[in-house]
């Protein structure tokens, strides 16, 4: 649909379709961010130190962004046998590294503060499967992180200039005068849906009399994601995220959070059963 999309805005703008693509991924993805934004200041409309989380927070974006350049700057260097600027100045964005990047941002910034940072983290988790969603969306328009070839009914075709386009055409498996990509998984719509079905447990999980305690909304939302992650992997087909020994990197960042997450909720559980 993002194909056709911007294949009819083409044909009445004169404007490139990829570049349509890629404008609706900037959007979305901005929105993502802003609904996250908007979420958490509202959460945190009653703390005392709510400024201040606020400042933690948009101190975190750029940490962020840092932190999904590391992995495919890991990848590339490694591939390459060394590091250089071209590596580091250009390349892909992968979410985990962001996501981990931010929440470490938000623990220390918190820290320094002498906060504490649970009313912070516990919001930013709550509320970023919702954001996630978006950005998902925008990936789609975008073209990146697209799905493996597929000839099921769920099929799309991206564009010419498209990274699908360029990876299939790389590969041989276009014909000459191709003008879109092979019918491929529409992995990253599958992802938004995944996580507004997060979002929706963690709210509902939330909104339990007693609420949850601090940390746990930020431990589901780890254990959550990773699932989803680790299953959705097998459906991606962009060689840039790399395959080690039959698992993407991302699938093992999903395999250690996983655990690290399920330790923390057998931990605090052991602990409340602890005679007192």
């Amino acid at each position: 649909m993002g194909g056709l999309l911007a294949f009819v805005l083409s044909r009445a703008t004169g404007i490139d379709a990829f570049a349509i693509l890629q404008a609706g991924y900037l959007f979305l993805s901005l929105a993502g961010m802003a609904v996250v934004f908007f979420f958490t200041r509202r959460e945190l409309s009653t703390a005392p130190a709510r400024g201040r989380y606020l400042l933690v927070f948009l101190a975190s974006l750029p940490v962020g962004l840092a932190g999904a350049r590391l992995i495919p700057i890991i990848q590339d260097a490694f591939l390459a046998g060394r590091l250089t600027f071209g590596i580091i100045a250009r390349g892909g964005l992968v979410f985990y590294g962001g996501a981990l990047a931010v929440l470490l941002a938000l623990r220390l910034g918190c820290r320094l503060w002498r906060l504490s940072p649970w009313p912070l983290v516990d919001a930013v988790c709550r509320y970023a499967p919702l954001g996630h969603a978006f950005g998902r969306l925008g990936c789609f328009f975008g073209g990146c992180c697209f799905g493996a070839v597929t000839t099921g009914p769920l099929g799309v075709r991206f564009p010419a200039g498209s990274p699908a386009f360029l990876q299939h055409k790389a590969a041989g498996l276009l014909p000459p005068g191709a003008v879109a990509s092979l019918p491929v998984h529409p992995t990253q719509l599958y992802e938004a849906v995944g996580n507004l079905l997060l979002f929706a447990g963690l709210l509902a999980v939330s909104k339990r009399p007693g609420g949850l305690p601090p940390g746990r909304a930020a431990t589901l939302y780890l254990l959550g994601y990773a699932v989803l992650r680790f299953c959705l992997e097998f459906w991606r087909g962009d060689d840039i995220r790399g395959i080690y020994y039959g698992l993407s990197m991302s699938q093992y960042v999903a395999l250690a959070v996983a655990a690290g997450a399920v330790l923390v909720l057998l931990r605090a559980r052991f602990r409340t059963q602890l005679p007192r």
